[in-house]
Order: structure tokens, then sequence, then C-alpha cells
């Protein structure tokens, strides 16, 4: 019987022995010939978010690695699927050979919300690896004196509407409330969608929104200004770099866990030679000593996964998004 928890206890043990081995060598023809020009990630936000940043500290360690530039580019619109449709369904091989995209893991599942009329699947996209995991915070303005912890915010939002700035509808903050509607009987919200996480500290410090669904890494910063007040962790346990936030479960006794899950993905029918350019420089970069204290700095968690165990944390990705199924619930939209 599948369990959120059971889940996510598991993706970090299979994290943990992955770790981040040297890969085998590719053949030598192959990583002397590509890439023969400039590499793009493509990431499916506007500027300044989590993910955003991320691969702009990434992108100059896969260069190292490559041997050619790397550059972001930013592909925003749709919750993501202006992005994703067109990895999944016009990059080709041989044009778009010198292209990487990052897909959100559980965001991309909004596919299976029938509104969206989409046809892909998780097969739909060239996976390469895994990169990183950010857990699913709450946080309301620093000096707001209605929520004094996660009880104050959960009865508000049973007597009215609590308001949300979630990053867009289907994304793992939907989803972290739409398993909160599930714990708590009674739960209404109602969303200010934002243009990032940026956008979300706007409309929280404006009184916009009562409350802010995020990630943990972006927010640190706010956090040690004490300009937000974290309320929830939505972790199976409290995260490292905010060891005294209570987890969801901690508070209520119901499990809601959710993440932003951070992935490569590149053409679909991309040779087997390059895909293996691709994953030794991913590799080797996210080894690279620097690059992780960087990360580290950015409180964004480093989670290498490849082959087996990638698709493992993407079909428990999907049976977490199946698990929330906002898009059958009243009052979270």
């Amino acid at each position: 019987m599948f369990t959120v928890k059971k889940y996510f206890t598991t993706a970090i043990a299979v994290m943990a022995v992955a770790g981040l081995g040297v890969l085998g060598t590719t053949s030598a023809k192959a990583a002397k010939e590509f890439p023969s020009g400039p590499v793009a990630i493509q990431v499916p936000f506007a500027p300044g978010g989590g993910a955003d940043r991320t691969f702009r500290l990434f992108a100059p360690y896969l260069s190292q690695e490559l041997g050619v530039p790397v550059k972001v580019t930013n592909v925003a619109g749709g919750g993501g699927w202006v992005s994703w449709s067109q990895v999944a369904n016009e990059w080709n091989a041989r044009k778009d050979d010198h292209k990487l995209a990052v897909v959100n893991i559980p965001h991309v599942f909004s596919f299976l919300n029938p509104a969206m009329k989409r046809k892909e699947t998780l097969k739909s996209f060239n996976f390469l690896a895994w990169h990183s995991y950010d857990p699913g915070l709450w946080l309301v303005r620093w000096n707001d004196d209605r929520f004094k912890d996660l009880n104050d915010v959960l009865d508000y939002a049973v007597k009215q509407p609590i308001i949300v700035a979630p990053g867009s509808y289907g994304s793992d903050d939907h989803i972290g409330v739409a398993f909160a509607q599930q714990a708590v009987p009674g739960f209404k919200a109602k969303f200010v969608t934002s243009k990032g996480d940026n956008s979300k500290i706007q409309l929280l410090l404006g009184n916009h929104v009562d409350m802010v669904a995020a990630n943990v890494g972006y927010f640190i910063n706010s956090i040690l200004e004490r300009k937000l007040r974290p309320i929830a962790v939505l972790h199976p346990d409290p995260w490292g770099p905010l060891p005294s936030v209570p987890t969801f479960q901690e508070i209520t006794g119901k499990v809601n866990i959710t993440y932003a899950g951070r992935t490569l993905a590149t053409a679909n029918g991309l040779s087997a030679e390059k895909r293996a350019v691709y994953l030794a420089a991913i590799k080797r970069a996210m080894n690279n000593p620097e690059y992780i204290q960087k990360e580290a700095k950015n409180r964004n968690h480093l989670m290498f996964a490849e082959g087996e165990g990638m698709w493992k944390l993407l079909e428990g990705g999907q049976a977490v998004a199946e698990k929330a199924a906002y898009w059958k619930q009243k009052g979270v939209q």
C-alpha cells in the first residue's frame, strides 16, 4: 500500500545509496565531438525563483565539464507547460541536442488534471538525472499576530478561506494545500497565484495574502531578516536548515509532505552517446566542492539520482500527486 511518508523515507535512502560517485567514461569520440557549441538549460518559470537561482549557480560548473558555454534561458507560462510542451513534443534529437530542460516534480504531474486536457505522461520526457530536493514550507508575515503557529492557521482556514500565494495551480505548493484539506475537515483556501518566489514575498509583505506556500531554500534570507515566519515544513521530519520549525504531521498527526524535486531532461531520441556525455558532466559538476558549497549556502539540497533510482523517484512523485488529487477537491482552487 502506498503511503506518502513511506515513499519519502525510501526516496531519501535511495539518494544516500546513489551518492555522487564518478560515472564510467564515455567514448573518446563522443566526448571530443559533443557538444560542439553552447548548451542552454531551459527553466520553465520566470527569472528569480528557486529553480532559476539553482541552475544559474549550476551552469558555470556544467560548462567546465562540457567544455562549452552553458547559459540559462527562461520559458515561462502555463504553470510550466509552455516549456514542458516544447520539450516533450517539439524538441528534436538533432536540432535541439544542445538543450537541457528543467522538469519540476511533482509540478509536472498537473498533466493528471483532466481540466488541463494534456496527453503527456512521464514517458513523454527523456529524463537524464534528478538534481535536487527542496521541501515545502508555509510562512506568514513575521509580525502577523493572528497566526502564532500552524494551529492558528488551520483554525482560521476552517472559519473562512485563508488567502494563499502558491507558485501556480498544480504546483507542489498547491499539492500541500490539497493535503491540508484532506487532513483538516472544513479547511478552505483561496489562491492568489504569483510570478515566482520573489513575487510571493511581495504579496505577503503587501498584505495581499495571509500565507505563502513555498519551499525552504529561497526563503531562508527572508526568515533571517525577520520578514517572514515559518510555521510548518512539509517533510517527514524537521529539516536541517530550519530545525526548530515543526512538521505538519508533528502538529496535526496527519501526513502532509510535498517538495520541489528538480530534474534535468533532454530531447527525446537523443543518442545514448550524447546522453552519456551529458550525464557524466552533470555528475562531475555536482561533485565539484565549490558548487556543493555554494548550494549549501543557497540552502538547496543536492540529491543526485539516475537510471532506476531516478525512475523510482519520478514514479513515487506521481503517486504523491495522485494521492493529493487537488483537481477533485472543492475549496482549494
